[in-house]
């Protein structure tokens, strides 16, 4: 079977004699890896199932060390391993006059992401449109005031996210005929014990723009994956309804993922499980192995889960518990 194959077959919940995977490693720890065994060979073991493209949003470097976004969001890189930060909003009131979206996937992109797509029609191909939705809205207007925003103008909060989903239907008019599996579209509507805005701002103004997004996808004859950090479990009901396919990062620090599975893994295929802010920093080689033992067992069975890093295995994570990570997942799978 091919790696398409596997992950199409994983996402129509089909029993398959091991479960497909992704092994994001941060680049620090792969040369710690590469130290460990010697040489780069043991990369090769590492099979591919998914390739992923996205839409780009641009970087224009300043002279002061930060960098402007094609939206005009100005943010500055973190000293060490971690995320970047916005230093300066274009919305500094809660008006859209006199702002310019900006065009995304111009010409030439799509034209190299084409070519790209059309080498690998073994693997199973998304494209990620990220940072575009509610991270966009946070982006352009500051986390705080977009929260203000949906009780002080909402009006105004309603006029954005319309724009915003536009937006994304234009993108998605773009790569209709592009030879896609799958479009993955991310948003962190999760913090570590349930939502950043609450369900019932959710539902008011993300969910049916959300929708028609997904619906979009659905009619183009493509799959729906979305990535979305943190406690998303209060809406993942809604998600299924609105026509999400595949769930990640699936973060077990976040919710009860054994609990997920019994509940909604026969309606949706979850991406991730291994956890990253607990067991793998703070675990054992043993905890580890067996932990990755656990979630194919139980999360796999019956198809409807990738298993994976929630992120990328981060320099904190010992060289033995990185080893212990990758060497049980590719066990799993024979490789």
């Amino acid at each position: 079977m091919t790696g398409r194959e596997r992950v199409l077959d994983a996402i129509a919940h089909r029993q398959a004699d091991y479960v497909p995977y992704a092994i994001p490693i941060d680049p620090v720890v792969v040369d710690r890896l590469n130290d460990h065994y010697g040489d780069t060979a043991w990369r090769s073991r590492i099979q591919p199932f998914i390739m992923g493209t996205g839409v780009q949003w641009g970087r224009e470097e300043l002279p002061d060390g930060t960098w402007r976004d094609k939206f005009g969001v100005v943010w500055r890189d973190s000293d060490g391993p971690g995320a970047w930060h916005s230093v300066d909003v274009p919305l500094k009131e809660p008006t859209l006059d006199g702002y310019e979206f900006p065009e995304l996937l111009p010409d030439e992109e799509l034209a190299a992401m084409r070519e790209s797509l059309a080498r690998r029609d073994d693997l199973y191909r998304h494209m990620g449109i990220g940072m575009t939705f509610f991270e966009r809205a946070w982006a352009l207007r500051g986390m705080s005031e977009i929260l203000m925003d949906f009780l002080l103008y909402p009006k105004f909060a309603h006029d954005l996210f319309e724009r915003l989903m536009q937006l994304h239907l234009d993108i998605l008019d773009k790569i209709s005929d592009l030879p896609l599996d799958g479009i993955r579209f991310g948003d962190d509507f999760g913090q570590q014990r349930g939502l950043i805005m609450g369900v019932p701002v959710w539902r008011e103004f993300l969910k049916p723009r959300l929708k028609r997004m997904y619906d979009r996808v659905h009619e183009m004859g493509m799959q729906v994956w979305i990535h979305s950090c943190g406690d998303n479990s209060p809406v993942l009901e809604d998600l299924i309804e609105i026509g999400v396919d595949v769930y990640n990062p699936f973060q077990p620090e976040a919710h009860d993922v054994y609990a997920l599975k019994r509940d909604f893994g026969d309606r949706i295929t979850f991406e991730g499980g291994i956890g990253t802010q607990e067991l793998l920093p703070r675990g054992t080689p043993e905890s580890i192995r067996a932990e990755i033992k656990r979630l194919c067992s139980e999360i796999g069975r019956g198809g409807g889960f990738i298993l994976q890093p929630t992120k990328p295995i981060m320099p904190d994570v010992p060289t033995a518990n990185a080893v212990a990570c990758v060497e049980a997942i590719l066990e799993q799978a024979g490789h």
